[in-house]
């Protein structure tokens, strides 16, 4: 199967809503702060809306009631420190994940 995005669900392998509420949030910020240098920059975005934040390859969203991370997969060929980033957060906290075509 070939997919096109990933879905982290806001949820742990053993059935626990993940906290805090505000993981997808925070995991994009930091994602955002890996630069095409593959470097870590230190000019991400903190604003007051950074609730609303998302980039290009990232999103947040509510599906089935749960928090969800959609992960597109051009992001790994983009910037893989980014990815590598998301994908470190994912298995440390032991978060579901399905692929989506869309």
């Amino acid at each position: 199967m070939d997919s096109t995005c990933l879905i982290v669900i806001g949820e742990t392998e053993d059935g626990q809503t993940f906290r805090p509420g505000d993981w997808t949030e925070r995991l994009i910020d930091g994602a955002a702060a890996y630069g095409q240098d593959r470097r870590q920059r230190r000019d991400f975005y903190a604003g007051p809306d950074r609730r609303q934040r998302q980039t290009e390859f990232l999103t947040a969203q509510m599906l089935d009631g749960r928090k969800c991370l959609v992960i597109d997969l051009r992001l790994r060929d983009i910037n893989p420190g980014a990815f590598a980033y998301v994908m470190t957060f994912v298995r440390n906290h032991g978060l579901r994940i399905r692929p989506s075509r869309s």
